[in-house]
């Protein structure tokens, strides 16, 4: 179902202007302090002048500045939205695995985020991905940066995001994954 969908269609379904840089960020509550909201805000109030951030997840339609869509339960909506967007920002502090960084690879969507937990395994460093270590609204921002100036490395980027997607999360894939060791347990 996450699939890139035509980035000027899904803006105009959304009513986004096409010559705007959006940053895409949501979760299923983006005031959990887990969650990043905190740092997420800082990134708003930062870059709002210049920048139009839609935000889904429970609350997102109550923060200033931003374009939310609130919790989405139908999920076949979410492509759309992911698409809509130039980067997507994970501003969470812990993660097991991080199944929005998984959605946004699969729509071909570069990746900012903090390398913590499981978001690495899924958002990978220079590939489809710019993580940081320290965990501060700057130095999002000067990744943030890095691909608001490259439109032709957000494409090869969110390209890379998708092969990643399509090689290792597939459910074939994860099935046979989980084949793999079922198998080394019996043995």
């Amino acid at each position: 179902m996450f699939k890139p969908v035509k980035r000027s269609f899904a803006r105009k379904i959304l009513g986004i202007p096409e010559d705007t840089f959006v940053i895409l960020s949501g979760c299923t509550n983006v005031k959990d302090f887990r969650k990043g909201g905190h740092i997420f805000q800082e990134i708003i109030h930062r870059l709002q002048d210049n920048t139009l951030f839609l935000v889904f997840g429970s609350q997102s339609e109550n923060l200033p500045s931003v374009y939310g869509t609130g919790l989405l339960r139908d999920y076949r909506k979410m492509p759309l939205i992911y698409s809509a967007a130039d980067i997507f920002v994970g501003t969470s502090l812990e993660e097991a695995f991080g199944q929005t960084f998984c959605e946004a690879s699969a729509c071909s969507i570069p990746i900012v985020a903090f390398e913590v937990g499981g978001i690495p395994e899924i958002a990978r460093h220079r590939k489809n991905a710019r993580l940081v270590d320290e965990q501060t609204s700057e130095a999002l921002i000067n990744e943030i940066e890095f691909f608001r100036q490259s439109p032709a490395t957000r494409q090869e980027y969110g390209n890379c995001g998708r092969q990643i997607v399509e090689t290792e999360f597939t459910l074939q894939a994860q099935g046979e994954r989980w084949v793999q060791y079922l198998d080394t347990m019996m043995t």
